[in-house]
Parts: C-alpha cells; structure tokens; sequence
C-alpha cells in the first residue's frame, strides 16, 4: 500500500509539474495571440471600415481578454493547489522522520533489554554449572572403597537435577524468539526510511487512511512488545526463584549425605579399634594359656 501511494503520489506530482508547465506555455501563447490581435486590428482596420464589422472585432478581442484572463485564474489556481501539496508533502516527511526515530529508539531499547537478558541467563547457567560440579566432586574427592554405595548414590541423585535446567534452556528460546522480533522491527525500520526518503510529489485524502493505519500498527508492535517483555520478565523471576530454591535444596542434601559419611566413617573406625582389642585381648588368653 505505501508504495503504491508513493508511486501515485510521485506520477501526480509530475502530472502537476506538466501542467503547470503546459498552462504557462498556453497563457503565454494566447497572451501573446491576444496582443497580435490587437495591434493588427489597431494597424489594419481603415477608417473607414463599416461599425458592425469593427464591433465584431472589438467582440472577439473581448472575448480572447476573456478567455485569456479565465486562463490566468485557472493557472494561478493550479499553482496554489501545487503550493498546498508540496506544503502537506513536507509535514508528512516529517512526521515519517519522527516515526522513524521513534521506531529506532524502540529497537535500541529491545536490543539492550535482550543483552541484559543474556547476561543474566549465562550468569545463572555459570552459577548452576558450578554448584553443579561442586557438589558432585566433593564426595568424589573423600570416596572410599568402603563408601561406594553412598557416592554413588549421591551421584544418582545429582543427576536427576539436571532435568532442571530444562527451564534455562526454555529462557534461551525465549531469547532467541525476542532476536527473530528484532530483525522483523528493524525490518519494518527499513520499509519507513524508504519511504521518508521517496519524494512523493502530490498527496490524497487516502494518505490519512494510511497514517492511521500505520500508527494502530505501530502501537500494536508496542502494546506486544510491551506484553512479551513483561511475560518474559514474569518466566525469569520464577526461574529465578526455582532455581536458588533449587541450590538450597542441593546444598541441603549435600550436607545431610556429607554427615551420614561422616557418621559412617567415625562408627567404622570405632568398630575397628574395637575389633583390635578384641584380637589383642585374645593374643594375651593364648599366650596365657599357653604360658
């Protein structure tokens, strides 16, 4: 639609310009015929020629002055008319120029809004991957022949958290879907600087149907962007929240598993030393015995 309105705006102006053109040259033509006329009718009708065909002459001269001054107004008309729409062509430019500065500062705000988002989400990968690993090496480190069964247990149980992170890959599609909304805006962004830039010569009343249709869309780009902006802001808060009740969770399991191993290794270590004395106190029967 708008570039058809520029292309019937761009062949109205020159039709403009060619008319206007076409009726200086006609004005001055025939201004030039009136006066020839004229003079030729001063120079050449003798004194003596009859009343009725000197008054016929006089009535076709009035009737070139006439027509001659119809002409004029006609041309003055035009040349107003031509005036009014170079006039209303340039307040449309401008106000394309403000849409399209507008449009721009709404992308600049997206694109930053987007990086921050990315930022944050790799933070919170990066802050989930290491308590990820830290707490899945730290049973590792202290593992024991004797302790197989509970590590591996507790590597059982780190993993099924991983499902979790199906939330950070959720975010990251949400992202991805804001870039893709990005290009089709500066897409958009495009389409109105080609048109600010096109010189449309003459305008239409159809050019106001067309602003306000740009304008609904324009605000109904900002009420979606608006609306996906604050849903999204919605989505990482709870992500957020999930997931620092997520490492709570972790460290708290981490803490119990680490002092049943605890537990575990004192009691062993309590049976061991019994047993020695066990085997002590028997070593001295037999040597008794013996004795």
């Amino acid at each position: 639609m708008s570039s058809w309105l520029g292309g019937l705006g761009s062949g109205l102006g020159q039709s403009l310009g060619q008319v206007g053109g076409s009726l200086a040259s006609l004005t001055g033509q025939i201004s030039n015929f009136t006066k020839d006329m004229l003079l030729e009718g001063t120079e050449d009708v003798p004194a003596d020629f009859p009343n009725s065909g000197r008054e016929e002459n006089e009535a076709t001269h009035s009737v070139l002055r006439s027509e001659n001054e119809r002409l004029k107004k006609l041309y003055t008309d035009l040349e107003e008319k031509h005036e009014a729409s170079e006039l209303q062509i340039k307040q449309q430019s401008s106000s394309y120029r403000s849409q399209l500065q507008q449009k721009e500062e709404e992308i600049n705000h997206l694109k930053a809004r987007q990086l921050a988002l990315q930022d944050e989400l790799l933070r919170l990968q990066s802050a989930a991957q290491s308590a990820h690993l830290g707490s899945g090496s730290a049973p590792a480190a202290s593992a024991s022949s004797s302790f197989s069964y509970g590590v591996s247990h507790r590597v059982s149980a780190f993993h099924e958290d991983d499902m979790d992170f199906g939330d950070v890959i959720s975010s990251q599609q949400e992202i991805n879907r804001l870039s893709n909304e990005v290009s089709r805006l500066e897409s958009e962004l495009g389409h109105w600087r080609h048109i600010a830039q096109t010189k449309v010569q003459g305008a239409q009343s159809s050019d106001q149907t067309e602003i306000c249709k740009l304008q609904n869309i324009i605000k109904e780009l900002k009420q979606n962007r608006s609306q996906d902006l604050d849903d999204h802001q919605h989505e990482l808060s709870a992500l957020q929240n999930a997931h620092q009740q997520k490492l709570t969770e972790i460290s708290r399991r981490h803490r119990e598993e680490w002092l049943r191993s605890y537990d575990a290794e004192n009691e062993i270590m309590r049976l061991r030393s019994l047993n020695q004395d066990i085997s002590l106190a028997e070593d001295n029967q037999k040597l008794q015995m013996w004795s």
